[in-house]
């Protein structure tokens, strides 16, 4: 089974313009790790990789490219470092065992939508969608305004999944949703507690990191 957290090496450009790295009071390699922070977190997430955790390591920083806009000669110089360094990810791959909290139960499937499900969290992932196909024993127990009941899944012993209930579950399969003119890419995967009696509601209120 792929391991869900990975040590990579990576290599990338890192852009600053000219005028904010001279009149910067941080030492220029600090500016350029900043900016890389910076990249990494707008892009959330890559194909081969999944989601970017953190860089645990800088291993070096190559020679300035320096490039200007000719359409445009009162824009600033931008520099260009070519950037090595190493990045702890995280990538769910089907069959990884993983532990989130319910965010939002949905049931528009009741009335001729998409299926009934719940919307589950975990760590950076934000989605991962649960239907209640793969909740094997489980009922749909709709809202209740009258007893401001909120809708949930429920099973003959009154075991619940809800909003704000930890479920322990596993991966069937991921998507990616990329957003080219946002350089943004997100990782969205199918659940399952079905086949496996640990699946399911745990006691860990309030956990929503990835089960290790």
């Amino acid at each position: 089974m792929k391991r869900m957290f990975s040590e990579v090496e990576m290599c990338r450009d890192v852009a600053i313009p000219a005028k904010q790295l001279k009149k910067g009071h941080s030492p220029p390699h600090q500016q350029i790790l900043t900016r890389l922070l910076q990249d990494l977190l707008h892009e959330k997430a890559c194909r081969e990789h999944g989601f970017y955790l953190a860089i645990t390591a800088l291993k070096s920083i190559g020679n300035i490219n320096s490039t200007t806009d000719d359409d445009n000669p009162q824009a600033d110089d931008v520099l260009t470092f070519p950037v090595s360094f190493t990045c702890r990810t995280f990538l769910p791959a089907r069959g990884n065992i993983m532990v989130g909290t319910v965010m939002k139960v949905l049931f528009n499937g009741l009335n001729g939508g998409a299926a009934p499900a719940v919307l589950i969290s975990s760590g950076p992932l934000r989605y991962a969608y649960l239907s209640y196909l793969k909740m094997p024993d489980y009922h749909f127990v709709p809202p209740n305004s009258e007893e401001e009941e909120e809708p949930c899944f429920q099973k003959d012993d009154l075991t619940k999944i809800a909003v704000g209930v930890v479920v322990r579950f596993v991966v069937l399969g991921r998507r990616f949703k990329v957003s080219p003119e946002k350089r943004r890419t997100d990782v969205y995967v199918l659940a399952s507690v079905e086949g496996d009696d640990t699946l399911g509601p745990v006691s860990l209120t309030g956990c929503d990191r990835p089960y290790m």
